[in-house]
């Protein structure tokens, strides 16, 4: 062979060959998954916004990721008295640094009392942007999936083609 040639792949062992098959099975069951949550999330804020008790949220408690957003929970009353929950998770369009104080109450906010924790949308609440996030992923993953088979079975053909191994 001469310099320019380039050096043909070597067939994948056993172990490689399932790790990369099983990584092309997973990535979308998982992709999928968090896209469902994505979509749930949004269309659960879209119907909170819709029909769920108005009230105040008052926030006692504020976690920081180390993205620099935080995430609020509080305790949510209703207008009437009626409802009261606390352990309520805020979604919000909002931001909130880790160094800002919490916030004052915050009304004509919308409980979610169905779900397994209970959540409370802002008016401002973008629904839309958690469904086309959710659907992303729910495409993604599969797509990725596609890709990573293909290129799998051409380097596989392209290794035996070259080290006289058919299959």
């Amino acid at each position: 062979m001469n310099s320019t040639t380039p050096v043909p792949p070597r067939p994948m062992g056993c172990v490689s060959r399932v790790f990369v098959w099983t990584m092309i099975v997973l990535i979308p069951l998982f992709t999928v998954a968090i896209g469902l949550y994505f979509v749930a999330d949004g269309l659960s804020g879209r119907a909170t916004l819709a029909t769920g008790p108005v009230g105040t949220f008052t926030a006692t408690e504020k976690s920081c990721g180390g993205r620099g957003g935080c995430h609020l929970e509080g305790t949510f009353t209703s207008d009437d008295g009626t409802i009261s929950r606390q352990g309520v998770d805020l979604r919000d369009a909002a931001h909130v640094g880790s160094g800002d104080p919490l916030p004052s109450p915050i009304d004509g906010v919308r409980l979610d009392a169905d779900a397994r924790r209970p959540a409370a949308y802002t008016p401002d609440y973008s629904w839309g942007w958690a469904v086309v996030k959710g659907a992303g992923f729910a495409v993604l993953g599969p797509v990725m999936a596609v890709g990573l088979a293909v290129g799998t079975m051409r380097y596989q053909a392209r290794a035996r083609a070259a080290h006289g191994r058919a299959r």
